[in-house]
Protein backbone atom coordinates (compact mmCIF):
# COMPACT_ATOMS: atom_id res chain seq x y z
CA UNK A 1 0.00 0.00 0.00
CA UNK A 2 1.45 3.39 -0.93
CA UNK A 3 2.60 5.70 1.85
CA UNK A 4 1.00 9.11 2.23
CA UNK A 5 4.35 10.92 2.23
CA UNK A 6 4.97 10.59 -1.52
CA UNK A 7 7.12 7.48 -1.33
CA UNK A 8 6.65 5.07 -4.19
CA UNK A 9 7.68 1.53 -3.26
CA UNK A 10 8.46 -1.01 -5.99
CA UNK A 11 5.77 -3.72 -6.05
CA UNK A 12 8.43 -6.31 -7.02
CA UNK A 13 11.49 -5.68 -4.83
CA UNK A 14 10.12 -3.20 -2.24
CA UNK A 15 12.87 -0.64 -2.97
CA UNK A 16 11.89 3.02 -2.81
CA UNK A 17 11.48 4.55 -6.27
CA UNK A 18 12.59 8.15 -6.22
CA UNK A 19 10.66 10.71 -8.20
CA UNK A 20 11.28 14.45 -8.16
CA UNK A 21 7.87 16.04 -8.65
CA UNK A 22 5.21 13.43 -9.22
CA UNK A 23 2.39 14.05 -11.67
CA UNK A 24 -0.55 11.86 -12.62
CA UNK A 25 0.47 9.69 -15.55
CA UNK A 26 4.20 9.73 -14.72
CA UNK A 27 6.06 6.48 -15.31
CA UNK A 28 8.81 5.77 -12.78
CA UNK A 29 11.40 3.01 -13.13
CA UNK A 30 12.84 1.15 -10.15
CA UNK A 31 16.60 1.57 -10.10
CA UNK A 32 16.98 -1.81 -8.38
CA UNK A 33 15.00 -4.16 -10.64
CA UNK A 34 13.71 -2.07 -13.56
CA UNK A 35 10.00 -2.48 -12.76
CA UNK A 36 7.96 0.47 -14.01
CA UNK A 37 5.08 2.01 -12.07
CA UNK A 38 2.51 4.55 -13.25
CA UNK A 39 1.26 7.33 -10.97
CA UNK A 40 -2.56 7.20 -10.85
CA UNK A 41 -3.28 9.84 -8.21
CA UNK A 42 -1.27 12.37 -6.20
CA UNK A 43 -3.58 13.07 -3.24
CA UNK A 44 -3.87 10.42 -2.01
CA UNK A 45 -0.80 8.90 -3.68
CA UNK A 46 -1.82 5.87 -5.73
CA UNK A 47 0.21 3.96 -8.27
CA UNK A 48 0.30 0.62 -10.02
CA UNK A 49 2.83 -1.59 -11.72
CA UNK A 50 2.97 -0.92 -15.43
CA UNK A 51 2.39 -4.16 -17.33
CA UNK A 52 3.73 -4.04 -20.86
CA UNK A 53 1.70 -5.87 -23.45
CA UNK A 54 3.80 -8.07 -25.68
Amino acid sequence: MPDTNNKVVCPDCQAEIKGEKLSVGDILECSECGTEVEILSIDPLKYQELIEEK
